[in-house]
């Protein structure tokens, strides 16, 4: 080797020797001021204090194009272990929302680490990603409580937390990643530990949900780089949207020893309410004789500025117990749990092994207190208390009746299964009251739960149920039934309960009602029977046999009006019931089955629908549903079957009879096969040379149908072109076809298949094939008449549409045109057919080749020989 190149080897060793700092490790962590678009980062590194090297400033790359060279504030020292921690702090304003990624590069790793090829060229790198959205809010980036120096013993369990948790609450994931180096590129050639030669069988795992890195068993000894990267989730309108990441590089030195980690019991996640005292023990022991261990607690918990947990560490001993005490409050609700991390240390003098153990803890608001339902004329008000003052505000949930509903273990808001919808939502968490003006029924119990929210989507426990009734001060209607189907003589029996919560010293007798009638469900204007007079409020005359009506092809709804004084030349009209329509049914047939599906609209809830055939001349029950539809299968096509539905229901009030039977007309209809097969799976050979496309496809029979008997092939010239049909196959069996268009083989195909009844399948992701043209033309003919080589025409060629040639003399002339693919031309003059004379005669020729995307152009120029024209006829 030259000197000078040797020399230059050495200075290049001695400055890596110098500058090198021995990063142990790197993060940046970044978080929003509160100010305008102005970002607070800090870069956070662990280096060895006795390395050559120190870096008193770092510069820092913002990602939009700017950096900046920070001041390195105080460091921690560590002599005993080596370790000097730095902080480098600084504050950005950025232009607008988006996503940047800050970075630093610090020159260079150091020598020798076993899964980094050639480190001491490589430099130091680790990015975070900010995301700066004007929908998700302000962010903070994640940060870590758990130091990331922690070295490994040969052939022992290394198990590393780093604790990581997030000021805003939002979720968090974890995954391995490639360390970064020169440029912050990802190293090639770097291997997870792993995955280094002599390190047969042992694995290497990030736990994606706590963070916990277990590498199961180190088995070379050396230096490594690890790097993972930390997302921050948040539900944004429902949906989870990424809100960036941190990435922490790390650096664990494995060496030969005989020590074994400790280990710590594990202890189960749990929950609790806003206002509990959670406190539990936490035991760890070492298995080795004499040694000791070290118990403590981290997690975000205890950095809380409001009411932090605490955890009391056990003296060192070979067998600990530590106590966690938490007094919550309602400051510590959230959506997302709070993960805490237990970590215990042996004494071993060579390298201390650690055991770390996870769990979430998640608080949850108490529920809304004392909370009233109190009747106010047609609307009811509600009220409660507050539970935690910084609730957002509240959700108010209703539903006809009581469910009884008793909140389980850690469960949160109204589900959807106790019936409850969405009555309102109120803001602030002193907004304690709220008026359901409705339309309500008259006579119905409606039943409420409020439920608080707060500013991450979390909500409190629901209150427990309140109800109210409004007083009857109008009619109650309770039966709206079918009795006979008929287009021209059916019949309804309409009956209703009286205004018993009238006050009759204000709105005195006589009374009558007034009855109306509608087609459909809503409104009722057509004025059908008036009562007689009555004295009392408790009018005898509540039902009405509505006859002669065309109940078959339609439903009736009814309305009663009330009057008070009805003596008088202007009665008082004291209020309307509200609307009650019979149940109307529409019958859809489909391969032997029948659907039933039903319309109403009545005041009242109801909870059960029986559906009922007609068997025999028998009413029989043959299903039963809470919906609006029911199918009944194993039916016969071409069979007539006839149902009715019969609905149960209640107001949910004691004082009004229940359960209300309504039945609905009678319908009749008959199955018919409506059910396509499903569409074949076709798969495409696509032979471009023959040129031939060949299908197959599987026999739908076999698989979701009993009645395929053909198949229909469509083809279209391309992905979006029209499809037509170019073949039928005949026989389930049959699953192959053969087809090309002409020339070309380029096109999409579907495959429906055919059922006795004419159903077609659809059409589904089509298989495509191309051609693969080729198209050349020869640079001599010779046309004597001798049947060889007479014409010049192309070499064998495929996948042409379409062709515009001209054949020039060498005066550029035209002497020849065609559009024909094949040519054929046998050396005349254009259409004269005089010969012409031996020589070289240029081309042009526009060729269209026919592909799957589209026709493309390919511009052929170039020379042909004419040889044995005119002139060779002429000397012979």
């Amino acid at each position: 080797m030259p000197l000078r190149h040797t020399l230059a080897l050495l200075l290049f060793a001695a400055a890596a020797t110098v500058w090198g700092t021995h990063n142990r490790a790197g993060e940046i962590i970044v978080c929003y001021t509160g100010q305008g678009l102005i970002y607070q980062a800090t870069i956070v590194t662990h280096t060895k204090l006795s390395a050559p090297a120190d870096r008193p400033e770092l510069t820092l790359l913002w990602g939009d194009g700017t950096s900046t060279t920070i001041q390195r504030s105080p460091p921690i020292d560590d002599p005993v272990r080596d370790i000097r921690r730095s902080e480098y702090t600084a504050q950005h304003t950025y232009a607008g929302p988006g996503t940047y990624v800050l970075s630093f590069d610090d020159q260079n790793r150091n020598a020798g680490v076993v899964n980094v090829p050639q480190s001491v060229s490589q430099s130091f790198c680790v990015k975070t990603e900010l995301v700066i959205s004007p929908f998700a809010g302000n962010n903070c980036s994640v940060r870590f409580l758990k130091e990331p120096i922690q070295d490994a013993c040969l052939n022992r369990p290394w198990i590393h937390n780093p604790v990581a948790y997030d000021l805003d609450g939002d979720s968090l994931s974890f995954e391995p990643v490639v360390c970064l180096g020169l440029g912050c590129a990802p190293i090639a050639g770097y291997q997870y530990p792993n995955q280094v030669n002599g390190s047969t069988g042992a694995t290497y795992t990030i736990n994606p949900s706590n963070g916990t890195i277990q590498w199961l068993n180190p088995q070379v000894q050396g230096e490594y780089n690890i790097a993972f990267r930390v997302y921050e989730w948040r539900r944004v309108n429902g949906v989870l949207v990424q809100m960036g990441w941190v990435t922490r590089d790390m650096q664990v030195t494995v060496r030969p020893c005989s020590n074994n980690p400790p280990v710590i019991s594990q202890e189960n996640d749990t929950c609790v309410v806003a206002g509990t005292f959670l406190s539990f023990p936490v035991q760890a022991n070492d298995p080795d004789f004499g040694q000791s261990v070290t118990l403590t607690a981290l997690g975000q918990p205890f950095v809380l500025a409001n009411s932090p947990a605490s955890f009391v560490s056990p003296s060192p001993a070979q067998s600990v117990t530590g106590i966690f005490n938490w007094q919550t409050n309602c400051s510590h609700v959230r959506l997302q749990p709070y993960q805490v991390v237990f970590n215990a240390i042996d004494n071993a003098p060579q390298e201390q092994l650690q055991d770390f153990r996870s769990m979430n803890i998640r608080v949850i608001a108490p529920r809304p207190q004392n909370p009233t339902a109190t009747p106010n004329g047609s609307a009811i008000d509600l009220a409660w208390q507050p539970s935690c003052n910084n609730a957002t505000g509240y959700r108010i949930y209703r539903r006809v009746g009581s469910y009884g509903f008793v909140p389980g273990y850690c469960e949160t808001g109204v589900p959807a299964y106790t019936g409850y919808t969405l009555l309102a939502t109120v803001n602030g968490a002193g907004n304690t009251t709220f008026t359901d003006q409705g339309p309500l029924a008259v006579g119905s119990q409606y039943c409420y739960m409020v439920v608080g929210t707060f500013n991450d989507g979390a909500e409190s426990i629901a209150s427990i149920e309140f109800c109210a009734i409004l007083d009857r001060q109008v009619p109650v209607i309770t039966h709206a039934s079918v009795g006979i189907t008929s287009p021209t003589v059916g019949l309804d029996t309409v009956r209703w309960s009286n205004a018993y919560d009238l006050d009759t010293a204000l709105r005195p007798g006589p009374y009558l009602f007034k009855l109306y009638r509608g087609t459909g469900f809503n409104t009722a204007t057509t004025l059908i029977y008036t009562s007689p007079l009555h004295p009392f409020l408790a009018h005898p005359d509540t039902q009405f046999i509505d006859a002669g009506l065309n109940t078959r092809d339609q439903a009736h709804v009814y309305r009663i009006d009330f009057f008070g004084r009805a003596d008088q030349a202007t009665p008082d009209f004291i209020g309307s019931s509200a609307p009650a329509s019979t149940i109307f049914i529409n019958l859809v047939p489909n391969d032997e089955q029948l659907t039933v599906q039903w319309s109403l609209n009545v005041p009242w809830t109801n909870t059960l629908y029986d559906v009922e055939r007609d068997i025999g001349g028998v009413w029989t029950l043959v299903g039963t549903s809470t919906t609006g539809s029911f199918t009944e299968t194993g039916l016969s096509n071409g069979q007539r079957y006839c149902y009715r539905v019969k609905s149960t229901g209640s107001y949910g009030n004691p004082d009004i009879v229940s359960p209300l039977i309504n039945f609905s007309q009678e319908a009749c209809g008959i199955p018919v096969d409506l059910t396509p097969p499903c569409a074949p799976t076709v798969a495409l050979d696509n032979d471009c040379e023959l040129p031939l496309n060949t299908l197959t496809w599987n026999n739908p029979n076999e698989s979701c149908a009993d009645d395929t008997y053909q198949y229909r092939i469509y083809f279209a010239t391309g992905p979006s072109g029209q499809y037509a049909l170019v073949g039928t196959v005949v026989g389930a069996e049959n699953t192959s076809f053969r087809h090309s268009d002409g020339f070309s083989v380029a096109g999409c195909y579907q495959v429906t298949a055919i059922d006795t009844a004419g159903n077609e399948s659809a059409f589904i992701a089509p298989v495509c094939g191309d051609n693969c043209p080729i198209y050349e033309l020869p640079n001599v003919f010779t046309p004597n008449g001798d049947q060889s080589n007479d014409f010049f025409v192309p070499f064998p060629y495929r996948g042409v549409r379409s062709i515009a040639l001209v054949v020039y003399n060498r005066w550029g002339m035209p002497v020849f045109r065609s559009q024909d693919p094949a040519i054929g031309w046998d050396g005349t003059y254009l259409d004269t057919g005089e010969r012409l004379p031996d020589g070289v005669y240029y081309y042009v020729c526009d060729v269209v080749l026919a592909r799957l995307a589209g026709d493309e152009a390919l511009p052929l120029k170039g020379y042909v020989h004419l040889l044995g024209g005119a002139s060779s006829l002429q000397q012979n």
